[in-house]
């Protein structure tokens, strides 16, 4: 604990030198005072960036022409005097357009390979030579520092071991670096940063159907239900493989929330496993390696509603179509092989039996110990009345019909569909239950509450991730487009997807969070995987559903998961470990080698040959045929195993 402590002193010390670093550039940082007359109101109105990198074309230049009275002069249909902007297409300057009804809007193209530059620290404008020009300063920082909010981001929350305090830090360092004093950046920060991701409508939806599903998520446990369909499904267990196998599916069925699933799951199946001889190791693996896989797989579960709001967030903010986000969301199910190999997996060692490493010596010890006092421990979700299953089935029959419903009135608003199911799956769970009498309307609106508590730590990551990508993308400090140019020509789109794999594993073992990991590298990567699309001439409309663009977001959510399930920090991991009464470090000792392997025969036969064009259709049947040889050659079954250990022990007496 000494150690822990001093570490985040250190910590600490480290951020305030980073944010006193951050003043003091915000304070020398080139800046231009505004020299229109005082005396007359301006003839022109100039929007660009707030802060220029060196070197790197900004996105886009909007000018407006103005009437005495401030307000766009239509009639202003002509050129004006621009300076310190230009225009170039492959290397040749091209003339600024007009005016249009007094409008003037440049954008870069990358597509067209044409950049908009500024070639000094001001733009000013002019409605001729002669005519006193309007002038609108543009700080400019060194390409660099636009890694600082993601760098500040990524190494705090792994030294910190919490992504919340991280992903603020860096919010906080990037609208220093973006305000024209650090003074009014620290505020700006609250007002507008995390207010107006707040306020969008898009976001709140998201937000929205993330509590309302904790809300039927919490009347369904508190109620007894979900338990009632765990028990009603566990009648058919005979068997050691019968119970791996019926633990499996109840991980499968309970897909709409990993703590949910792991609680639920974890508590109720221990006491059987414990009869059926089945160690508790095996059992927090089965638990915990379905959770986070399965909800992050499922079309409706409390990941749906975070991990659509990284990506509305990246696309929205590269201009790419977010009318079928939900849509494509779906297409990145095929390119998310850790979480759709370990769902597999776990089947395959139910099925067979097999086990190699730790867990087969966990599995032998179980085999030896006698001692059934623990297997009196049950799951307590209700106050002792008989448990029903209408009031699980109801609300999740409700949400899917919901959502079908609405996705087929409206199918490209999809977050209002999410929004709409939930809100209908909440009302059909406190109907069930109150009109039962299973619970008073108080005690139900207490689950509801209770279980929208539980998403807040989701919510809080979701709103802060949502403000560093707003930081970093191309309006303001444009990090991803620093990036291309800087290693454009070391990087290629088709190894991109191993690469984010790869850190987005690193950074949630670090971290021990899938949420803050995506919320960190979603906005990053689609903004660099879109640039170095646009290099190879892939059409902008195109890129959005781009099978890379897709493998690239896929790679992230399966590494996130991962990491998780690898890091002895992650909270999902400590939960299994608490639910099904595991020593928490056995547990991560026996489940890391199941995780490494399905992770390295998703990077072999997966993201390699992805980057080399092959379907992952047919990667995903490989791998699942490697999976299957792995148990047969290196796993062998608990009874084969013992009968093996006595045949060695008889030989060498």
């Amino acid at each position: 604990m000494h150690q822990l402590h001093e570490r985040r002193n250190l910590a600490i010390l480290i951020s305030q030198v980073v944010l006193l670093s951050l003043f003091f550039l915000s304070l020398f940082s080139t800046q231009t005072t505004f020299a229109a007359d005082a005396n007359k109101s301006p003839r022109f109105r100039v929007e660009s960036p707030k802060v220029q990198l060196n070197g790197l074309p900004i996105p886009r230049l909007r000018i407006v022409a103005l009437t005495k009275d401030g307000e766009i002069d239509t009639a202003f249909n002509r050129q004006a005097v621009v300076n310190g902007v230009q225009l170039t297409e492959g290397g040749s300057e091209l003339p600024l357009p007009e005016f249009e009804a007094g409008v003037l809007e440049v954008r870069s193209n990358p597509e067209k390979d044409q950049r908009l530059v500024l070639t000094g620290s001001s733009i000013s404008v002019a409605t001729n030579e002669q005519a006193t020009a309007i002038i609108s300063p543009v700080q400019t920082r060194p390409g660099w520092v636009s890694l600082i909010p993601p760098l500040v981001a990524i190494i705090l929350a792994i030294w910190w071991q919490e992504v919340i305090g991280a992903l603020f830090l860096a919010s906080l360092a990037g609208m220093m670096l973006l305000a024209t004093n650090p003074f009014s950046g620290m505020i700006q920060v609250i007002d507008p940063l995390i207010l107006s991701n707040l306020a969008s409508r898009g976001n709140m939806q998201i937000i929205l159907f993330t509590m309302f599903l904790g809300a039927m998520i919490g009347i369904m446990s508190g109620s007894g239900g979900t338990q009632a369909l765990v028990e009603r499904l566990t009648v058919y267990v005979r068997n050691r493989r019968h119970g791996q196998l019926m633990t499996w599916l109840l991980g499968l069925m309970i897909f709409f929330d990993d703590y949910g699933n792991t609680l639920l799951v974890g508590s109720t199946m221990r006491s059987m496993m414990d009869r059926l001889k089945i160690s508790r190791e095996k059992l927090a693996f089965l638990v915990d390696s379905t959770a986070a896989p399965v909800a992050g797989l499922a079309l409706v579960s409390t990941w749906v509603g975070v991990e659509l709001g990284y990506m509305r967030t990246a696309y929205e903010s590269l201009g790419l179509s977010t009318g079928e986000i939900y849509q494509t969301f779906i297409a990145t199910i095929p390119y998310r092989l850790y979480p759709l190999l370990t769902l597999i997996f776990v089947g395959q060692i139910a099925w067979t039996g097999r086990d190699f490493g730790p867990m087969l010596k966990a599995e032998q010890d179980r085999q030896h110990d006698n001692d059934e006092s623990t297997s009196s421990v049950k799951g307590d979700f209700t106050d002792g009345s008989k448990p029903m299953i209408r009031h699980a089935l109801i609300p999740l029959v409700t949400l899917c019909v919901c959502l079908g419903i609405a996705l087929y009135h409206d199918f490209e608003e999809s977050s209002r569909a999410l929004l709409l199911a939930s809100t209908g799956a909440v009302f059909a769970a406190i109907l069930s239950v109150v009109i039962s009498r299973s619970c008073s309307l108080g005690e139900t609106m207490k689950m509801g509450i209770d279980g929208m508590q539980q998403m807040l730590p989701a919510v809080v990551v979701l709103v802060l991730a949502w403000s560093i990508g707003t930081v970093c993308n191309p309006e303001h400090l444009n990090t991803a487009g620093y990036l291309v140019d800087s290693l454009g020509d070391h990087l290629s789109p088709r190894w991109l997807p191993l690469i984010t794999f790869l850190l987005a594993a690193a950074v949630s073992f670090a971290t021990g969070t899938s949420y803050g990991t995506m919320g960190l590298l979603i906005p990053l990567a689609v903004s660099i995987e879109l640039q170095l699309l646009l290099g190879l001439s892939i059409p902008f409309e195109e890129i959005g559903n781009h099978p890379l663009m897709l493998a690239t977001i896929g790679s992230i959510l399966g590494g996130a998961i991962f990491g998780d399930h690898c890091s002895p920090i992650s909270d999902t991991t400590v939960l299994s470990s608490a639910a099904t009464g595991c020593d928490h470090l056995s547990h991560v000792r026996t489940q890391l080698p199941y995780s490494l392997t399905v992770a390295t025969i998703a990077i072999c036969l997966g993201y390699v040959p992805i980057a080399l064009g092959i379907s992952p259709y047919i990667s995903i049947i490989a791998a699942i045929i490697v999976q299957w040889l792995v148990l047969r050659i290196i796993g062998r079954e608990v009874e084969e195993a013992n009968s093996f250990d006595r045949s060695i022990t008889t030989s060498a007496t």
